[in-house]
């Protein structure tokens, strides 16, 4: 087959055609999802605090637009690892999400509430570069795990309130739904963490967010805690946790499920019998699709 130069779009460049003895053929649809990848996206100049986006495309949907998950990687509110869920995050997108995870200020720099300001201001920056990054400015989600449980679920929970907040822009910061992946949700419970042996002290990963020693803080300490929030408004959201986990005591999520439950929140609880501090068991294709179909809910599909 001959073809002359010419400035051919896809859909004018002519289809190969000559039969080839031997070759298999696989026809293609442009639907096949392919990731697309921004390293190290500046989110907020005055801190340096960057994201790491994944964007869905379609060869067939060049322009479509995707729902968004603003995901706060957990580091018990230490430096954190960004990229160590990377392989899962790219699971999660080929879903049909755009996924941006966020890097939050440490607790080696800034005491809570920097963190839940942080998160706040990614789901902004997304927002306001929406066309730019392909989502859905209107579909919006939070998820985290361990210390970034925390940090999204007290985001979400007060995403509305105007508490916990330093805008950066005049975007919004509300999202449609939020989830908690064996977040470190109360730092006040005395039994919390189970191999943190000076639990609670100064030098403790909880004492270091707060800046103090939380027993002699009780009440002060309660505001980085979620259940605080639970009657304030916001949307749905789902917790998962390991009934084994090692770091957080699973007590927690169960103390919060309870507290929303209370509230007449509308709240899923997963435990995952034998599971610890997250791993596989929470990015099997059994756990994407509960994420999936939990995000495709709070949209009313």
């Amino acid at each position: 087959m001959i073809i002359e130069p010419s400035n051919y779009t896809y859909e004018t460049m002519p289809d190969y055609t000559d039969a080839v003895d031997g070759a298999v053929e696989i026809p293609v649809t442009g639907e096949e999802m392919e990731i697309r990848y921004a390293h190290k996206v500046v989110y907020d100049e005055a801190h340096n605090l960057h994201l790491e986006i994944f964007t869905p495309f379609q060869m067939a949907h060049p322009e479509r637009t995707w729902p968004c998950i603003t995901f706060i990687q957990g580091s018990a509110w230490m430096k954190q690892y960004v990229y160590q869920k990377v392989g899962m995050i790219a699971r999660l997108a080929q879903r049909g999400y755009v996924v941006a995870i966020v890097e939050y200020r440490h607790s080696g720099i800034a005491h809570f509430p920097a963190q839940i300001i942080d998160a706040k201001n990614a789901v902004r920056f997304l927002r306001a570069h929406a066309e730019e990054y392909k989502l859905n400015p209107s579909q919006m989600f939070l998820m985290g795990d361990s210390s970034g449980g925390q940090v999204s679920s007290v985001a979400g929970m007060t995403a509305k309130s105007g508490k916990l907040d330093e805008p950066i822009n005049e975007e919004s910061c509300e999202v449609c739904g939020i989830i908690d992946l064996y977040g470190a949700v109360d730092v006040t419970l005395p039994y919390g963490y189970p191999i943190t042996l000076n639990h609670q002290k100064p030098d403790s990963p909880e004492g270091m967010l707060m800046g103090y020693d939380i027993t002699e803080h009780l009440e002060e300490a309660k505001a980085a805690c979620s259940k605080t929030y639970v009657n304030e408004d916001f949307p749905p959201m789902l917790i998962a946790h390991g009934t084994k986990d090692t770091m957080v005591f699973c007590q927690q999520s169960v103390d919060l499920y309870h507290a929303l439950k209370d509230a007449g929140k509308d709240v899923q609880l997963y435990l995952l019998r034998g599971a610890d501090h997250g791993g596989a068991a929470f990015w099997t294709e059994e756990m994407i699709t509960v994420y999936d179909n939990f995000f495709k809910k709070c949209l009313g599909e």
